[in-house]
């Protein structure tokens, strides 16, 4: 590094508890796109937070602000006061890119707040190919998304120089290779030499633990957004097709009410309709079967009345046959004598 250089990253305000905070040394990939986060405290969240290039800090060329414009070409600038980082993206970098940047929050009447961030556009075939190549770090993804009580990876591949491996939080701890914790969470580190890649795992994820992190290899340090959405669970999955089901079968009955008022036939009304007849149909021939067996009997009653009556007058014309007979015999004999 240039002295000019080391003198400016030394003046009073630059850094401190004050400044603006991110990464300072990053690698990326040319025809690649880079996401960095500017986190500021709480006093600035009001004020206009911009992005510029150049190794001067006092007359770096602004690119983008958060007031006007916030895009501009391929990079675009985008603040979120509630969680106090404003995040700078850039896409389609060339090597016409590798500079030094700077965060900065704009202080009225006074000298803005700024912090560097070196940018460095490498070919990753050409340094591949080069046994003493440039520091250079990367990940597959930048937003990397999780679960409460899930677990996240990320693959941090690193160079040939590297001569450290660790996961930090930004503005927090860092981990080293194996394991061990971040604010309670859980995290392993697996190293793979071979392939020059380091394996980061955080278990037991909770809404905490959303926020900006950091892959760091002794020089580059790349960014990580990660996010703890809350797990599903069970009880909405359950409930809502139940609540679903009542308000078809409310929506049903409603339209078959109106339909029945209006004299409309479905398919619907017709079913219930064969189910009204099929009981209707059943209650009588219940009462026909009782009918019926009322008839019967007052049929027999009426059969034995009318054998008796036949008997009795039978009887009746037999008796009075044989009193002819008695009367007719009388009647002779004496005319005998």
């Amino acid at each position: 590094m240039d002295p000019l250089m080391l003198l400016i990253l030394l003046i009073p305000g630059c850094t401190g508890p004050d400044s603006v905070f991110s990464v300072k040394w990053m690698s990326v990939q040319s025809g690649g796109s880079v996401t960095i986060p500017c986190l500021y405290k709480d006093t600035y969240k009001n004020h206009v937070k911009y992005w510029c290039r150049g190794k001067d800090q006092w007359s770096c060329t602004t690119i983008v602000r958060t007031d006007s414009p916030q895009t501009k070409g391929d990079v675009s600038i985008r603040d979120d006061s509630d969680q106090q980082v404003f995040t700078v993206t850039m896409n389609h970098l060339t090597f016409a890119d590798d500079d030094f940047y700077w965060c900065c929050v704009e202080i009225s009447g006074h000298s803005d707040i700024r912090h560097w961030v070196l940018i460095k556009v490498i070919d990753l075939m050409t340094v591949a190919n080069e046994t003493h190549s440039s520091p250079r770090l990367s990940v597959d993804k930048q937003k990397v998304t999780g679960v409460e009580g899930g677990s996240v990876s990320v693959q941090c591949r690193y160079g040939h120089r590297s001569s450290e491996m660790k996961w930090c939080k930004i503005r927090g701890s860092c981990v080293s290779v194996n394991s061990g914790s971040l604010d309670g969470t859980p995290v392993e580190i697996m190293a793979d030499r071979v392939n020059e890649v380091f394996r980061v795992t955080m278990r037991g994820l909770e809404r905490k633990d959303t926020g900006w992190y950091w892959c760091y290899d002794g020089y580059n340090q790349i960014p990580v957004y990660i996010t703890v959405n809350p797990a599903a669970t069970t009880t909405t999955t359950t409930e809502l097709p139940t609540v679903n089901q009542k308000t078809t079968t409310t929506t049903t009955t409603e339209q078959t009410v109106k339909a029945s008022a209006t004299g409309l036939t479905t398919k619907m009304l017709l079913q219930t309709d064969s189910a009204h007849d099929g009981g209707g149909s059943n209650e009588t021939e219940r009462w026909q079967q009782v009918l019926g067996a009322v008839l019967k009997a007052g049929t027999g009653v009426f059969y034995l009345i009318c054998t008796i009556i036949a008997i009795q007058l039978h009887c009746s014309s037999c008796r009075k046959r044989g009193s002819n007979q008695r009367e007719e015999g009388g009647a002779n004999t004496n005319h005998v004598s």
